[in-house]
């Protein structure tokens, strides 16, 4: 039997969404795990739903300078952190993740990237504002650990 798009796209829709209410580990991020749409049906494998570059706002807790993030990017989307800092101060920022694969951009509040594709920074900032840290993976899905600090 010929299948043709229209159909597949259906049984896939079916699939999903058959499995939003049998999978009971739902996660947003799940593990690099490639599943079939069988696969997503049975009731204990957890699936990727699939996720949009967000943008958060860092703060750090009263009286520190620093703070640390554990999350997950999913390959093609960005995490944008936001971290306001006056010029002259000194930023620290490093990443780490198990597979290996995740990076980050730090980019001044004029746009200027003051570095591109690194899992460690530290520099002086050449200006009052908000800075961003861009996340992303250099292939498949990533977890990180996100460490910054601003002196």
């Amino acid at each position: 039997m010929k299948w043709n798009s229209q159909q597949v796209l259906k049984l896939a829709l079916v699939a999903v969404s058959t499995s939003l209410f049998v999978t009971p580990n739902l996660k947003a991020i799940a593990t690099n795990v490639v599943s079939t749409i069988q696969e997503r049906t049975t009731a204990d494998r957890p699936f990727l739903i699939a996720q949009q570059s967000r943008t958060r706002r860092l703060q750090f807790a009263r009286g520190r300078n620093s703070t640390t993030v554990k999350d997950a990017v999913v390959r093609g989307t960005t995490d944008t952190y936001l971290l306001g800092a006056r010029a002259g101060q000194t930023m620290n920022v490093s990443i780490s993740s198990v597979e290996a694969n995740v990076v980050f951009d730090v980019v001044a509040p004029n746009g200027t990237k003051l570095t591109e594709e690194a899992t460690s920074f530290s520099g002086e900032l050449p200006a009052t504002g908000d800075y961003r840290v861009v996340i992303g993976t250099t292939r498949g899905n990533g977890s990180y650990t996100l460490q910054v600090s601003i002196k």
